[in-house]
């Protein structure tokens, strides 16, 4: 086998990920009566502990008023509060409740699942080595490279 380089292993990652994602994402949302668009807004402010709506506009590329409309059915259904910017009071935060946080748990719970049954397909080897640039990559993106 040649040289792989950065862009084949990427290109790889990119066509592995929607098949991973697949077979948990729409049935996942749709039997807790959750949108994808939903979802993101609860993955972006679990990445982020809690967010101010402006921001969450701005990631989501949506107007205020639309990420209002979003964030007042996630506070309704009781998966987000909102809470005071205590340096800020004319900011709005957002922050995910027990309710949110456990379903991104069991989102994250749900996906482990599907990879377990694909890394099946490794030797013990492969699955040793696999890990190893997991943590790698992991421990990069938590440092922002």
């Amino acid at each position: 086998m040649g040289s792989i380089s950065r862009k084949d292993v990427s290109l790889a990652m990119a066509q592995l990920m929607p098949q991973i994602i697949q077979g948990v994402h729409l049935d996942f949302l749709t039997s807790r009566q959750i949108t994808q668009t939903q979802f993101l807004v609860l993955v972006a402010i679990h990445s982020r502990e809690r967010a101010p709506m402006s921001i969450l506009a701005q990631n989501m590329k949506v107007s205020m008023p639309t990420i209002s409309g979003i964030v007042d059915r996630l506070v309704r259904a009781g998966y987000l509060r909102r809470v005071e910017d205590l340096k800020d009071r004319r900011q709005v935060m957002v922050e995910l409740t027990a309710k949110g946080k456990g379903l991104i748990l069991q989102f994250q719970a749900a996906v482990s699942e599907r990879w377990q049954e694909v890394l099946a397909a490794l030797s013990a080897q492969e699955l040793e080595s696999f890990y190893q640039v997991v943590v790698k990559l992991t421990q990069a993106l938590r440092q922002g490279r």
